[in-house]
């Protein structure tokens, strides 16, 4: 949902969706390591911006995009030569947040959930989700509380409800689960 200036609440001003891993060829192509389940949205992308970790920014036109196995391809517009796609090796691969396509239904970003406050269903803070753990089964959010972390698998049977616009975490508590 949007708020009144029209953008999504917690969505940041900027989304990293990859990092440069190398130059690819002799014509300044980059080799990309994707940070999305889903690389063909690269194919939906008129420009990205590439930062080296501060807040300076430089936005490219994208000239073409090719997924290969072990990531992506980008050809971008200003970047003619191996030299100059060398001094972008291990940027980060960037969107403006309001360009982040919607999710299904249930569905949330890493950006939605990082940050939010985890209760259970009896109203018991827990504390704030700090890190999510990417498991071949399913992820494990890290959440940390005044006293100790717990990991609470990503699953509908303990997660009741993320409301990324209030920031909140509603979680099932069985027998054990605290004790991760």
């Amino acid at each position: 949902m949007a708020d009144q200036s029209g953008k999504r609440a917690r969505t940041p001003d900027f989304v990293v969706i990859g990092q440069v891993r190398r130059p690819h060829g002799i014509r300044g192509a980059l080799r990309v390591a994707p940070l999305t389940d889903d690389p063909e949205r690269y194919h939906l992308l008129k420009r990205v911006w590439l930062n080296h970790g501060d807040d300076e920014r430089t936005p490219f036109t994208l000239a073409q995009v090719q997924l290969i196995p072990d990531g992506i391809i980008l050809s971008l517009d200003g970047i003619s030569d191996r030299n100059a796609a060398e001094t972008w090796r291990q940027a980060w691969v960037e969107i403006p947040g309001e360009e982040v396509l919607p999710l299904a239904e249930g569905r949330h970003y890493i950006f939605e959930i990082i940050g939010v406050q985890v209760v259970t269903e009896e109203g018991v803070a827990l504390g704030e989700v700090v890190d999510i753990l990417r498991n071949p089964a399913h992820d494990v959010y890290v959440v940390r509380g005044d006293e100790r972390e717990y990991l609470i698998p990503a699953v509908p049977e303990f997660i009741r409800q993320i409301d990324s616009e209030t920031g909140l975490m509603i979680v099932h508590v069985v027998d054990g689960l605290l004790d991760l």
